[in-house]
C-alpha cells in the first residue's frame, strides 16, 4: 500500500491552512485513497503523485515516524503527567472546598452534607456487594427508593427518590469540584428577577428603604406601581415581600444603622483594640461626661456628673440638676483635692465643658483640655461604660426607677391596675408612673458616692484583671497635687459675663452685674483691662487679675453689700493717694527722659532730614493730554459767556423789578415775620395771613405740605378760615 497523507498533515507540512489543501487538491485533482477515520471515511493524498512542490515541503518537514515503541511510552508519558495534573487539581478544588463549607449555613449546608453521605454510601455498598459499579449504583438505587437501606430518616426526607444519572453526576461534580459542588446551583438566578435586573426601579426601592426604614412589602409594591406604571414590568406584592425580606437578610448591618444608629454603634460599630493602650501612668487622661439619672427624686430628675481616671478605673460622681459650669466646677475641685491634677482632661463638645468658666479652668491649672468631636461618645468610651455599668446595675433596684428608655418606662407603667391608671389621670402635673418616688437628692448622692467608694473601686475590673483600688496602690508613682483650697476655689471661682473681663473707671472702679466693686490698688489701673472672679463665698467681693500680665491686683470689694464695715469715701481716699504715687513715680521718669533727649524739635529735624535725603529727586515729566469731556466743554463756554459784556435790561423790565420791589418791602413793613414756638403756631398764622393777603409762594408751599402731612389739624385750619368768613 502506498504511502498517504490527510490534508491536515499536509497542511502542517507546508505551513497553510486544512481548507487550502483541500481547495487545492479539488482544483489539481490529487490521487487520494479513503481510510476510515473518526467521523467517517477520510481522504488520504498518496505521496508519490502529489507536485512537486508538495513532495519537497513534506519531505523537509515530516520527519520519519518513530518506532511504536517510542510513541507508546510519550503517550503514556502524557496521558500520566495529564492524570497528575487532574488529580492536583481535584485535591485543591476539594481542599477550597472544605473550607468553603465552615462558611455554608442553612439549607445549602444541608443539602451538601447530605448529597455526600448518600454518595459515600453508594461507594460502599459497590464494595461489600463485589459487582460492577454501574450495577452496584443500580442496584443501591432500587434499594434507596425502596427505602431499604440502613440511612438516617433526614436524608430520606430531603431525598426522597434516587436515580442512577443523579448518582453519577453527583459523583462527577464531587470528584470535580469537592463538596460545596453538592449543594446544588440553587439561586444562580438571584439578580435577575424584576427589582435587581431594573437599575431603577432597585435604585427606587433603596431610596424608598432610606427614607422609610420600615416599609411593608405591600407598601413598596403600591410605591413602585405608582412610580413606573407603564414603563417597568411591576413585580407583584409577593415578590416585593420577598425581595424586601431578602435584602434585609443580606443588609442587617446598614439596616440596623438606618432604624437605630445608637445601637449600631453600640453593637456593631468597630471596636477592635484597646482604647487605653496608651495610657501608662496615674491621672494621665480623665473623661469626663453628665448623664440624666435614670431614678425620679423628690426633687425631679436630677444630672450625674462623673470623671473616671482611665488608668485606674477610679470615678467621681456629684449630683446636681442640670449638668452646667458649675457642677463641673465642683467636680473639678473635689477630684483634684483627692486624686492630683490629671495631665489630660477630655470631655464632649457641650456649652457646659467648653464654656469660657471651665476652658479658663484648664488654662490657669495647666490641663490639656480634649475635645472630642460631636456625636462621637465612643471617644470616651470609659466614663459612658461607667454610666452603663450603674445605670443597668444596682440603679434598677433604687425606689423611684423610672426605666432607661421609652419602652421600660411604658413596661413600668403597665405595671399599674386600671383603677391606678384612672386616678393618675386625676393627678394632673404628676408623673404617670406606678413609682415610689422616696429619695432625695441628698440621699441619691450619698447612694451612688457609697457604692463607688465600696462597691465599684473593689471590684475585680475585667481589662485591668484587678480592682481599681488595687491598680491605683500597686504602680508607684509621683502624684502632682495642688492641696491648697483656697487658691482651688480662687481659680475655679465663677466668671462675671464677657468673659469676666472688665474696664477700671475712674468714677465706679469695676461694674459687675449693676454692682460696684473698688479697692484702694485699683487706683493704679485706671483705663486699664482687668480679669475678674467671683468670690464663691461673698457675693460682695471679686477677685481681679491682670488680663495680660495675669498676676493677682487685688480682692475688691462693694462697699454697699459686702458687709465689712467699709467705706466707699475711705477706700476712694486711698485709691486717690495711691494713683498720685504713681503719677508721681511716671512722670519724674519721664522728665528724666526729657532731659536726656532733647526732642523739642525733633518735628524739623524729621522734615530737615527727609528734604536733605529726597529734596534733590525730581521726576521726569510723562506724556500727557487734556481732558476733555462734555461738563468741561460746557464749563468753558460758561466762562466765555461771563467775560463778555453784559446786555443791558429793557426800560420795561426795570419798571416791573423796582414794582416788585416796593411791593415786597410794603409787604415787610406791614407783617413782619414773627418768631414760631412750633410748626402748629406757623400754620396757624399763615393760615390767618392767608385770609386778608395772597401768601408768597415760599411760605403757601410749606402750609400746603404740612396741611398735608397732618389731615387733623388741616381740618382745624379750615374751621378757622370758615369761621373767619362767616364772621366777615
Amino acid at each position: 500500500m502506498s504511502m498517504g497523507l490527510t490534508a491536515q498533515q499536509i497542511a502542517a507540512a507546508m505551513a497553510v491552512t486544512d481548507r487550502t489543501v483541500r481547495l487545492r487538491s479539488n482544483r489539481e485533482n490529487w490521487a487520494f485513497e479513503l481510510h476510515p477515520g473518526r467521523g467517517g471515511q477520510i481522504k488520504h493524498f498518496i505521496v508519490s503523485e502529489l507536485p512537486d512542490d508538495v513532495k519537497t515541503a513534506i519531505a523537509a518537514n515530516i520527519k520519519k515516524q518513530a518506532p511504536i515503541e517510542v510513541k507508546a511510552k510519550a503517550y503514556a508519558s502524557k496521558t500520566l503527567a495529564k492524570a497528575k495534573l487532574e488529580q492536583a487539581i481535584s485535591q485543591s478544588r476539594k481542599a477550597e472546598a472544605v473550607a468553603a463549607l465552615a462558611g455554608m449555613h442553612g439549607n445549602a449546608k444541608e443539602r451538601a452534607e447530605t448529597t455526600l453521605t448518600i454518595l459515600k454510601a453508594a461507594e460502599l455498598f459497590a464494595k461489600q456487594t463485589a459487582q460492577l459499579k454501574t450495577a452496584a449504583w443500580h442496584s443501591f438505587c432500587d434499594q434507596y427508593n425502596q427505602r431499604a437501606l440502613d440511612l438516617p430518616e433526614p436524608v430520606y426526607q430531603l431525598k426522597p427518590s434516587l436515580g442512577f444519572s443523579t448518582l453519577q453526576r453527583w459523583a462527577s461534580e464531587y470528584q470535580k469540584n469537592g463538596i460545596t459542588a453538592l449543594a446544588g446551583k440553587y439561586g444562580k438566578n438571584k439578580g435577575n428577577g424584576l427589582i435587581d435586573s431594573s437599575p431603577a426601579v432597585h435604585s427606587f426601592c433603596l431610596a424608598m428603604i432610606r427614607e422609610y426604614p420600615h416599609i411593608k412589602g405591600d407598601t413598596l409594591y403600591e410605591a413602585i406601581n405608582t412610580e413606573f406604571a407603564g414603563e417597568y414590568t411591576i413585580p407583584a406584592p409577593a415578590t416585593c415581600r420577598a425581595w424586601l425580606r431578602r435584602w434585609k437578610e443580606e443588609n442587617q448591618e446598614l439596616f440596623m444603622s438606618l432604624c437605630d444608629p445608637s445601637g449600631w454603634q453600640n453593637k456593631r460599630m468597630v471596636a477592635f483594640g484597646n482604647k487605653a493602650f496608651s495610657v501608662i501612668r496615674i491621672n494621665q487622661l480623665w473623661e469626663f461626661d453628665s448623664t440624666p439619672a435614670d431614678v425620679m427624686l423628690k426633687d425631679g430628675r436630677y444630672s450625674i456628673v462623673g470623671v473616671i481616671d482611665v488608668f485606674t478605673r477610679r470615678v467621681k460622681c456629684v449630683l446636681r440638676p442640670t449638668s452646667n459650669a458649675a457642677a463641673i466646677s465642683l467636680l473639678i475641685r473635689e477630684t483634684i483635692l483627692d486624686w492630683g491634677l490629671p495631665e489630660v482632661a477630655r470631655t464632649d463638645n457641650g456649652s457646659d465643658y467648653t464654656s469660657a468658666h471651665i476652658s479658663s479652668v484648664w488654662d490657669a491649672l495647666g490641663i490639656e483640655h480634649d475635645v472630642t468631636n460631636p456625636y462621637s461618645g465612643w471617644e470616651k468610651p470609659f466614663i459612658e461604660r461607667f454610666f452603663r455599668t450603674f445605670s443597668h446595675g444596682i440603679a434598677e433596684l433604687c425606689q423611684g426607677y423610672i426605666g432607661h428608655s421609652v419602652a421600660d418606662r411604658q413596661k413600668i407603667n403597665a405595671r399599674l391596675t386600671f383603677e391606678q391608671r384612672l386616678l393618675e389621670r386625676r393627678k394632673k402635673g404628676e408623673d404617670k408612673i406606678a413609682l415610689n418616688v422616696d429619695l432625695t437628692a441628698e440621699q441619691f448622692e450619698a447612694f451612688i458616692n457609697q457604692w463607688v467608694n465600696d462597691h465599684y473601686h473593689h471590684a475585680k475590673h475585667g481589662t485591668l484583671g484587678c480592682s481599681p483600688f488595687e491598680q491605683f496602690v500597686n504602680h508607684q508613682q509621683q502624684i502632682r497635687r495642688l492641696d491648697d483650697q483656697h487658691v482651688l476655689d480662687i481659680l475655679l471661682a465663677p466668671v462675671p459675663g464677657n468673659k469676666g473681663f472688665r474696664t477700671v473707671t475712674k468714677s465706679d472702679g469695676i461694674s459687675v452685674e449693676g454692682g460696684n466693686y473698688v479697692h484702694a490698688e485699683l487706683g493704679a489701673y485706671i483705663g486699664e483691662r482687668v480679669y475678674c472672679r467671683w468670690n464663691p463665698k461673698d457675693i460682695g467681693k471679686i477677685y481681679v487679675f491682670h488680663a495680660i500680665k495675669h498676676h493677682f491686683i487685688c480682692e475688691a470689694v462693694n462697699p454697699e453689700i459686702s458687709g465689712n464695715g467699709l467705706e466707699l469715701q475711705e477706700i476712694a481716699l486711698q485709691a486717690r493717694n495711691i494713683q498720685r504715687q504713681q503719677q508721681r513715680e511716671r512722670r519724674a521718669e519721664f522728665k528724666k527722659a526729657a532731659k536726656q533727649h532733647q526732642v523739642g524739635d525733633i518735628a524739623h529735624r524729621i522734615l530737615n532730614a527727609k528734604t536733605e535725603q529726597n529734596g534733590n529727586l525730581a521726576a521726569m515729566p510723562k506724556r500727557s493730554e487734556q481732558a476733555v469731556t462734555n461738563l468741561t466743554q460746557a464749563a468753558q463756554a460758561a466762562i466765555a459767556a461771563s467775560n463778555k459784556t453784559e446786555q443791558a435790561y429793557t426800560e420795561q423790565q426795570l419798571s416791573e423789578f423796582e414794582k416788585r420791589r416796593k411791593e415786597l418791602e410794603a409787604l415787610e413793613q406791614k407783617a413782619p415775620t414773627p418768631v414760631f414756638s412750633s410748626d402748629a403756631h406757623k400754620a396757624r398764622y399763615l393760615t390767618e395771613l392767608s385770609f386778608n393777603t395772597e401768601l408768597p409762594a415760599v411760605e403757601k408751599a410749606w402750609l400746603h405740605d404740612y396741611r398735608r402731612r397732618n389731615k387733623v389739624a388741616a381740618r382745624m385750619l379750615d374751621d378757622i378760615l370758615n369761621s373767619k368768613k362767616a364772621t366777615k
